[in-house]
Parts: structure tokens; C-alpha cells; sequence
């Protein structure tokens, strides 16, 4: 009967279990690392993307502050007429024609809308973890003075118009303010105030200066905020310019 020998296989030494267990935990480790790498660039992209976009928004909110100073200024120039109209009233108060410019400059107001859409993102989609923490805390801070702003003007802003109005609707007969907001007022025909008492007109100018008052607050803040959004597209366009 014919045997077969079986070839002897060569055992291995503990250096070469122990350099090939090397090599695979090498090969692990690489590859965790090339990932880790992969991310970090992909994250990085994904950072600079968002900052970009939040410049785009900071444009959009600093066209859109110029456009709102100059209505505040234009009111504010109209209302800054409140002394001598008052004078004027109390000497003769048939000659009410100084009041127009009050008025037209005291029936209504803009709310400011920011271009927060890049923020919401940062917010909701966990974009903040993607940013220098430079950039971050930049960011978030304008975010917070953002919130405070709209608060004023949703607060006290928005009660000192509605106090306005109210005055408003009380003192000025229908066809007057119908003619005040016409498109162009040139001359009033209708008399200004449905009534001459003194302490009524006299709550009235306080409404007005307490209102003027919070327009230029208004006023002030959204300079303030105009060059802060300034310095952040300057800052961060030399940060993140196009490669």
C-alpha cells in the first residue's frame, strides 16, 4: 500500500506573526487616516462654503441698511420740526400747516428683515462645528445682536408707533390724513386737528418727541450694524477669497 507523504509546512516564527499583525494594524491605521484626512478637507470645503454664503447675506442686509437709514433720516429731519410747530400752535393754533410734515413722517415704519438664511443653516444643520471658533464667535455675536435688535424693534419701537397712531386717530380728521397719504401732498385743505384742547395736542408733541427719540435709537443701531457687517465681509473675504 503506498504512502503519501505529506509535505511539511514551515512554522512560523513570533517575529513574523508579530511583523504581519504589524503590517495590518499599518494598514488599518492608514487607511483611518486617509479618511480622517478626507473628512477634514470635506469639512473644511463645506465651512468655507457657509462663510461665503453668510457674506452674500451680509451684503443683501448692508444694501438693504442704507436703504433704511435714509427713511429714518428723512423722518427724523421731518420730525426734528416738533419745537417750533408746538410754538407755533400755542400762539395761534388755526395755523396747523407745520403739523404735515410731522404727520407724514409719523404714520408708519419699516421692519427690518435680515438675510439670516445662512445662520438658520449654521443653526439647524450643525454648520458651526465646520467653522474656526474665531469665526464662530464672530458670527454668533452678530447673530445675538441681530435677536436684540429685532426685540427693540418689535417692543419698543412697535409701541411707540402704535401710541403715535393712536394719538393720531383722536387729533387728525379722516380727509386730512387721506390727503396726507396721498402720493404727493402739496397743501392740505381739510384743518389738522379736530380739537383745540391744549392738554390733548399737548400729549400728542410728547408722543412725537418720545417717537423721534426711538428713531434715532433705531437709527443708530443699524449704522452701528452697517459697520459691523462691513468689517465682517472685509474680514472674511480675506480670510476665504476664491482659490
Amino acid at each position: 500500500m503506498e504512502v503519501h507523504h505529506h509535505p511539511e509546512v514551515e512554522k512560523k516564527g513570533f517575529k513574523e506573526y508579530l511583523l504581519e499583525g504589524l503590517m495590518i494594524f499599518l494598514a488599518v491605521l492608514m487607511g483611518f487616516i486617509a479618511e480622517n484626512i478626507r473628512e477634514s478637507i470635506s469639512d473644511s470645503s463645506k465651512g468655507k462654503e457657509y462663510i461665503r454664503s453668510f457674506v452674500q447675506d451680509l451684503k443683501a442686509d448692508t444694501a438693504s441698511f442704507a436703504v433704511l437709514i435714509a427713511f429714518d433720516d428723512k423722518k427724523i429731519a421731518g420730525l426734528d420740526r416738533l419745537s417750533s410747530c408746538y410754538d407755533t400752535l400755542q400762539k395761534d393754533s388755526r395755523l396747523t400747516g407745520c403739523l404735515v410734515p410731522l404727520l407724514t413722517n409719523s404714520m408708519s415704519n419699516r421692519a427690518f428683515n435680515f438675510a439670516d438664511g445662512t445662520l438658520q443653516q449654521l443653526k439647524n444643520a450643525g454648520g458651526f462645528r465646520l467653522l474656526k471658533k474665531a469665526d464662530k464667535d464672530s458670527i454668533v455675536v452678530f447673530d445675538h445682536d441681530v435677536q436684540n435688535y429685532q426685540n427693540f424693534e418689535s417692543t419698543i419701537f412697535q409701541e411707540r408707533q402704535d401710541i403715535v397712531r393712536e394719538m393720531l386717530v383722536k387729533l387728525i380728521p379722516f380727509r386730512a390724513v387721506e390727503q396726507i397719504h396721498s402720493d404727493s401732498v402739496v397743501h392740505i385743505s381739510t384743518p389738522l386737528l379736530t380739537s383745540n384742547d391744549k392738554a390733548s395736542v399737548n400729549e400728542f408733541f410728547n408722543d412725537l418727541l418720545l417717537y423721534n427719540r426711538v428713531i434715532k435709537t433705531q437709527d443708530n443701531k443699524l449704522r452701528r450694524f452697517k459697520l459691523r457687517a462691513t468689517a465682517l465681509i472685509d474680514h472674511f473675504e480675506r480670510e476665504y477669497s476664491p482659490e
